[in-house]
């Protein structure tokens, strides 16, 4: 019986030394924090970008985003599903939809997007960027003039 006792140490340290090794730690670390950025972003960050796209159109336009999503190395934003609509668009007619401009994908380079959920100035300059690129498309261009 004593062997197996034994066995039975080796495997549970053995476990403990793979879980707590750097291969499998750093991984664990880095997908904690991508997994954790894109559900920001999906969420909060989402609400933000469309009150600032609103608040730089003077509030003509009514905006929906369906998701938000960053690349594995941080460096770029894919939106998709954004959906610009004039606000007077509503009252015109609802059987007409050549106003309303939908962008299926949309990716934009946002460097130090893992810094996002620390810096208060990075959140708010990063959403002024991404703000500039959408309404800098051709498409809106003409729905906001």
């Amino acid at each position: 019986m004593a062997k197996r006792f034994q066995e039975k140490n080796f495997l549970v340290n053995w476990l403990k030394a793979l879980i707590l090794s750097p291969g499998v730690l750093f991984p664990t670390a880095y997908l904690l924090v991508y997994f954790s950025t894109n559900i920001y972003l999906d969420s909060d960050y989402k609400k933000n970008l469309t009150q600032s796209i609103i608040k730089a159109t003077g509030h003509t336009l009514l905006v929906q985003i369906a998701s938000v999503k960053s690349d594995l190395t941080f460096d770029s934003v894919t939106l998709r599903e954004i959906e610009l609509t004039p606000m007077d668009f509503r009252k015109k007619n609802k059987q007409n939809n050549c106003d309303k401009v939908t962008i299926s994908a949309l990716e934009i380079q946002c460097p130090d997007l893992d810094k996002l959920l620390l810096s208060t100035n990075g959140r708010l300059l990063s959403t002024e960027t991404i703000c500039n690129k959408i309404l800098a498309e051709k498409h809106v261009l003409s729905l906001i003039q």
